[in-house]
């Protein structure tokens, strides 16, 4: 049988699957390409889908919302009582999800519980089922900005929109909390058309075993801030927010992102590296004071962004209302310019335009003012703000080392060499403990034992002056200390005031713990001497205008001497290592005051303090930054901030001059251009009057 003669079924036969033509016999009726396909794909059974309504702890989840690296977000509808429908967030693979993941997720759906803001999308509550963390928030029904981008194509009503925003983002920042994923996905509208943010405060991170897509540095990459991209933890400030609102502005005005690229790490270069496109280039609409806004919140650097994202959303309001934004000064030709189109009548008469230009810069001059003492304001916040960011790292770092002499003080035959008086074993311990800790950590350079009546009795290493010395420490801030504290502590330690060491004639911080028998006896301490320097914690700033510096009260040198109230700078750019200046600060007594008057008993020393025990002072003087303590100069905003509930306080300072350049420079170039318009107006109107004159003189 020829090709013609065959039957019609045998060739025109099709892949079940494709629609591709096959040969007859293929194997179960499907082309190779589908076989091969099928063995690489399995098919999922149907019972392993989720099926809708599903019960979970009082709700039942109508339907999957979204997901994302953290959590998946369903539809559900609490059972029982008002019968509220809300949005429903758990853990992704909640089962199965490490404790630290677990204990991150309910952390952060905490802070996000505090914020209350109209804008910001409210929290119901925050649970945890069976060991699965859970939380509920309002259900936003009018999707993401990415469905309405269109709305907000025009750059005021971009600027509405990012405005109310940024004052949202704001209200968390006044909490501590910094977004780090700002994006249009995150922005949710409600029925009336209001947005809201969403997974406030939510960190990214890479998990192995649940696969999920996020990272430790936190955020979306098109709207990652350079910072963030780099993977610099310490440097995440409010002023990544700001870069991301820089983005979202930029993209709904531009259509497009400002970085873009083919794979995340390649936008991530693009972000750290390269400049976005102008505005003004793309888009005839936009202009100047608009694409200055965007593009001053997209600067690389931190501090050369807006100092806050409510400046932010108050430049873009001045915006809206046909106002200068501060980002950018115009000339006084261009306001001139601009008061005359508002005032046609008047530009004619040049004796009023006269009295208008007087009054304007008048009125610039007083603004000026006003301008400055907001930023003072501004950075005084701000500074306080760093202050207690860098004080929980010092914390941490103390903790650390806390730890550290806590475990050896453990040794149960610590007790009865200090009763024995055992002073070689015990020196041999201590040379133990130094070699164990010190050589790793520099910071521990020196180990001591002191017996229950406050003798020395053995140290590592070796003073410079030989043997051990047999002196009574009894009155020391660290003997008192530790001996104070209470025998239910599991793990008693206490930081002390800083001491003047005999050993090398530096200042220095002790770090002891209580040595008891079985009986609850005290039989003696084992201290640490901790070396400072820029290691304690994160007192490097990344922020050229501001440094901080670590104080402490001094510790008595005598038994003979009163208790002093004086404190002194352990780490700062002009202290050498362990001198230890006497400081004088009117905000660190404040502080000191306050702590002492709270009645915070030892065991709470490495406790967070209250949120609340910030200071700052307007008119700190630093006479080690500039030796010249008269001069205006040698002014500074300081931020004060405890170390924990110690006796150790973190300084964050400003010097006033950087704080106000950029409002101290516009007006210094306005006042000069309104002298130069009046000078120059004046000309006209003389040239204009001698005009006239000639016109009408008789002939």
């Amino acid at each position: 049988m020829n090709e013609l003669e065959q039957p019609s079924e045998a060739r025109s036969r099709k892949c079940s699957r494709c629609g591709d033509a096959i040969r007859a016999g293929a194997h179960a009726g499907i082309c190779p390409r589908c076989t091969l396909r099928s063995a690489l794909e399995p098919d999922v059974e149907p019972e392993s889908r989720p099926s809708f309504p599903m019960h979970f702890a009082g709700y039942d989840l109508l339907e999957k919302l979204g997901e994302g690296g953290m959590g998946i977000v369903y539809k559900a509808r609490q059972v029982g009582g008002i019968e509220r429908v809300v949005a429903l967030k758990r853990i992704r693979e909640g089962e199965i999800a490490g404790a630290a993941a677990r204990r991150k997720f309910l952390d952060e759906a905490k802070k996000t519980a505090e914020l209350e803001h109209p804008n910001i999308v409210r929290i119901y509550e925050v649970r945890d089922s069976d060991g699965e963390p859970y939380f509920t928030m309002a259900l936003m029904s009018g999707g993401t900005l990415i469905q309405h981008a269109a709305r907000f194509a025009e750059p005021k009503q971009a600027a509405i929109l990012v405005a109310k925003i940024a004052r949202a983002v704001h209200a968390g920042h006044e909490k501590h909390i910094i977004h780090r994923d700002l994006k249009p996905a995150n922005i949710l509208f409600d029925d009336h058309g209001e947005p809201h943010i969403t997974d406030f405060g939510v960190a990214k991170r890479i998990d192995k075993d649940a696969g999920a897509s996020t990272t430790m540095i936190g955020g979306t990459a098109c709207y990652m801030a350079p910072e963030q991209a780099t993977g610099h933890a310490k440097r995440d400030t409010v002023a990544a927010d700001v870069w991301s609102l820089g983005v979202i502005l930029y993209e709904l005005v531009a259509g497009k992102r400002p970085f873009y690229g083919p794979t995340p790490l390649e936008v991530l270069r693009h972000v750290v590296e390269d400049q976005p496109e102008h505005l003004e280039r793309m888009r005839q609409k936009v202009d100047r004071d608009f694409a200055t806004i965007c593009h001053t919140c997209l600067q690389k650097e931190p501090e050369r962004r807006y100092i806050s994202a409510q400046a932010l959303a108050e430049d873009l309001e001045r915006y809206v209302r046909g106002e200068a934004p501060l980002a950018r000064r115009p000339g006084p030709l261009v306001r001139s310019a601009r008061w005359c189109k508002r005032h046609p009548a008047a530009t004619v008469l040049f004796g009023s335009a006269a009295i208008t230009l007087i009054s304007f810069s008048i009125w610039s001059a007083i603004s000026a003012r006003e301008q400055e003492r907001a930023r003072r304001q501004e950075v005084l916040a701000a500074n306080g703000f760093a202050a207690r960011a860098v004080a929980g790292t010092v914390l941490a770092q103390l903790r650390e080392y806390a730890d550290i002499v806590a475990n050896e003080a453990q040794d149960p035959q610590l007790p009865d060499l200090l009763e024995r008086r055992d002073d070689a074993r015990l020196t041999e311990r201590c040379e133990a403990f130094y070699a164990r800790h010190s050589m790793e950590n520099s910071a521990i350079d020196w180990w001591f034992f002191m017996s229950d009546d406050g003798f020395g009795r053995a140290h590592a290493p070796m003073p410079k002056f030989g043997k051990t010395y047999y002196q009574n420490f009894a009155f020391r801030d660290y003997y008192r200390g530790a001996a104070a504290l209470p025998e239910s502590m599991p793990r008693p330690v206490y930081v002390s005031r800083a001491i003047h060491s005999h050993a090398d004639d530096r200042y220095r911080l002790v770090i002891a713990a209580p040595i008891r028998n079985s009986r609850n006896e005290l039989k003696g301490i084992l201290a640490a001497m901790i070396t400072t320097g820029q290691h304690i914690g994160a007192l490097e700033l990344s922020d050229e205008r501001r440094f901080a510096a670590l104080a402490v009260r001094r510790d008595r040198d005598l038994a003979t001497e009163p208790l002093p109230d004086e404190h002194i700078l352990l780490v700062h750019n002009g202290v050498v290592r362990g001198e230890g200046i006497v400081i004088e600060s009117d905000a660190l007594r404040r502080l000191t005051a306050r702590r002492d008057a709270a009645g915070i008993p030892p065991q709470d020393q490495l406790r967070f303090p209250p949120a609340g025990w910030i200071e700052v002072e307007d008119d700190y003087v630093d006479h080690l930054a500039s030796p010249d303590g008269e001069t205006s100069d040698d002014r500074w905003l300081a931020g004060i901030a405890p170390v924990g509930n110690t006796e150790l306080a973190v300084i964050v300072q400003t010097r006033i001059n950087d704080a106000t350049a950029l409002d101290i420079q516009p007006f210094r170039v306005l006042l000069a251009w309104s002298i130069g318009a009046a000078v120059l107006l004046l000309g006209a109107v003389v040239v204009v009057l001698r005009t006239l004159a000639k016109i009408h003189r008789p002939i």
